[in-house]
């Protein structure tokens, strides 16, 4: 029998079913490592881990501007992305996005950063050519799959 708290998914595994967009968000709000995928001109899919924010339904990824995930999301204009968690469920989100990138890193973002990783990474303080190398993938999710 399913428990009220947690709704059927309707193939016979109550202990499987949809997140909530609420529980979505709490998931992508957690400082966990996700992976993002890219796709280059030949095709090879490229997946990395990174950190990441979720902010106002887009999640927002570090990088260089001449990294491979910055030039594939500059090329194709899509991404994947999944982060995943094992505590007394399996919990996941998965998302494919529009991708664009974005030259300018809010000095705001670069301090999200590092309170929700628990780091000192960007709030140490960040010179001039580390700024110009640097830019932020945003993704826009068009699918979901949350379980």
């Amino acid at each position: 029998m399913t428990a009220p708290d947690r709704p059927s998914n309707g193939d016979g595994d109550d202990h499987r079913r949809r997140l909530t967009k609420d529980e979505r968000a709490e998931l992508l709000s957690r400082p966990l490592v996700g992976i993002v995928s890219t796709l280059d001109s030949a095709g090879w899919i490229h997946s990395v881990p990174v950190s990441f924010l979720y902010r106002d339904g887009e999640i927002l990824i570090l990088c260089g501007i001449n990294s491979v995930k910055a030039r594939n999301a500059i090329q194709t204009g899509r991404a994947s992305f999944c982060v995943e968690v094992t505590e007394t469920d399996r919990r996941y989100v998965t998302v494919m996005a529009e991708a664009r990138i974005e030259r300018q890193v809010l000095p705001a973002d670069l301090l999200r950063l590092d309170e929700q990783y628990g780091r000192t990474d960007f709030s140490s303080g960040w010179d001039a050519d580390e700024f110009a190398a640097a830019a932020m993938m945003v993704l826009t999710p068009v699918r979901w799959i949350a379980w």
